[in-house]
């Protein structure tokens, strides 16, 4: 099976093998937003359903993610929080605030689950998942 990673916008990029997951997810996280940073939201999963959402501010004081595995609701929580990180989430919405309690991976936390979703189409292992509630998100 074939995953598609979707940037802001929706366009959808194959992920053919593990090697091309990461080159897409490399050049998604330094592409330059309309604001001028790079934090942005990006989903991979098959053509009709993503399963994992990854938000990613990639400045160099900042370093965060929020990785969340959308079928179960659950996020990833490997650091403690620090503080809120900021994304285009898409054209219509544009910036939104991440809380500090969700962007808990770094930047090499989030591609390498996303070669692992790409290569096994399960939630990524060796993170810590947790199932707490964020209403807004």
């Amino acid at each position: 099976m074939t995953f598609l990673l979707r940037d802001y916008h929706g366009h959808p990029y194959e992920l053919t093998s593990p090697q091309e997951a990461g080159r897409r997810f490399d050049e998604q996280i330094e592409a330059i937003m309309p604001y001028s940073g790079c934090g942005q939201s990006l989903t991979i999963g098959t053509a009709d359903q993503p399963a994992l959402r990854i938000d990613i501010d990639i400045d160099i004081d900042t370093d965060r993610a929020a990785l969340r595995w959308l079928p179960d609701g659950t996020y990833a929580a490997d650091l403690t929080p620090g503080t809120p990180i900021t994304v285009y989430e898409s054209p219509d919405t544009g910036l939104v605030e991440i809380p500090a309690d969700l962007a808990r991976v770094t930047a090499a936390t989030a591609r390498a689950a996303v070669i692992e979703y790409a290569t096994t189409g399960q939630r990524p292992t060796n993170l810590d998942w947790r199932h707490e509630q964020h209403p807004n998100l």
